[in-house]
């Protein structure tokens, strides 16, 4: 599917449906995985529960987010209100971060109790086990399922909810193998299980950093990636009638393309003619970044003795 073809209307209504998906599924297994924390003796999965309640936590951020990055332009907002969707993508970020320390916390806490003081975990029940593997496979098809549309939409908040949802699978993958030993084996086995919630903690604070780390970039009006630069000077210089090219800037507000550029036409062009190129510039950038790409061309004659 051609992502620029869609509308900001129908990019925010995709990611509102996969969202509220998001939403039910993420409060049956919060519900299902604390059950089976505390049935199954394991704190590990217990953590892994408040992972799932964070993505809950998530959903409702993006929802709120797309809500505000959809509403039209305005005097107020002559860009529109894209900035939103990348300010949903940092909270996503920031929430994905308390997680990711919260969880490391207390499996690091487990570990030093039994190091310090011989405290061994309660070994955990197989009922922990079996809800962790329900949670590796539903959340892996809910990280498919999310980030197909967030490419789709090229929308930054529903991608970093849909990593929020596959980190989720990485700790249930980490609780699983935890919990499995130390259900079946016991004694320093159950060890396994505070330590699988340290290693998740940590590769959810580098899934965090990076996703704040992108949604700050994009806040402070990073331009866009030099293959996209690239791709705008190609299309331009596709144009017949104009050259030299120069002064390009392009950022992005939320998933929508600002770009601004210079170049140069026969001096001896009536104004009509020259707008004219104008137009077919606009009308090629739109076509490759969106029809609610904003383009801002400013035509300028050859320099003194210019031959084309």
């Amino acid at each position: 599917m051609d992502t620029q073809a869609l509308s900001t209307e129908e990019r925010v209504a995709r990611a509102n449906r996969v969202t509220w998906l998001s939403v039910w599924v993420n409060t049956a297994l919060t519900l299902a995985k604390f059950v089976a924390g505390l049935l199954g003796r394991s704190s590990a999965m217990v953590a892994d529960a408040a992972h799932s309640a964070s993505d809950f936590a998530t959903d409702f951020a993006v929802l709120i987010g797309m809500r505000l990055a959809g509403k039209p332009q305005d005097c107020d907002h002559p860009y529109g209100h894209g900035k939103y969707e990348t300010l949903a993508a940092a909270v996503v970020g920031v929430a994905l971060c308390g997680v990711g320390l919260a969880i490391a916390l207390h499996g690091a806490a487990a570990l030093w109790g039994a190091w310090a003081h011989g405290e061994l975990p309660a070994r955990p029940g197989m009922v922990a086990f079996w809800a962790g593997f329900a949670s590796i496979v539903i959340k892996e098809w809910l990280y498919q399922v999310t980030a197909r549309v967030a490419r789709q939409t090229g929308n930054d908040a529903l991608l970093a909810n849909a990593w929020h949802h596959r980190s989720d699978a990485f700790s249930s993958i980490a609780t699983t193998v935890g919990v499995g030993a130390g259900a079946l084996f016991g004694g320093h086995w159950s060890l396994l299980d505070p330590l699988a919630a340290t290693g998740v903690g940590a590769v959810l604070l580098k899934i965090a950093w990076d996703i704040v780390r992108d949604a700050v970039d994009k806040l402070a009006e990073q331009g866009m990636s030099a293959d996209e630069n690239a791709r705008i000077l190609e299309l331009v210089h596709g144009v017949e009638g104009l050259s030299e090219p120069h002064h390009l800037r392009s950022r992005r507000v939320g998933s929508v393309a600002v770009i601004e550029m210079h170049f140069r036409v026969d001096p001896a062009m009536t104004v009509r003619e020259g707008h004219a190129i104008a137009n077919r510039v606009e009308q090629a950038l739109r076509g490759a970044f969106g029809a609610d790409a904003i383009v801002t061309i400013h035509v300028e004659p050859w320099k003194e003795g210019r031959r084309q």
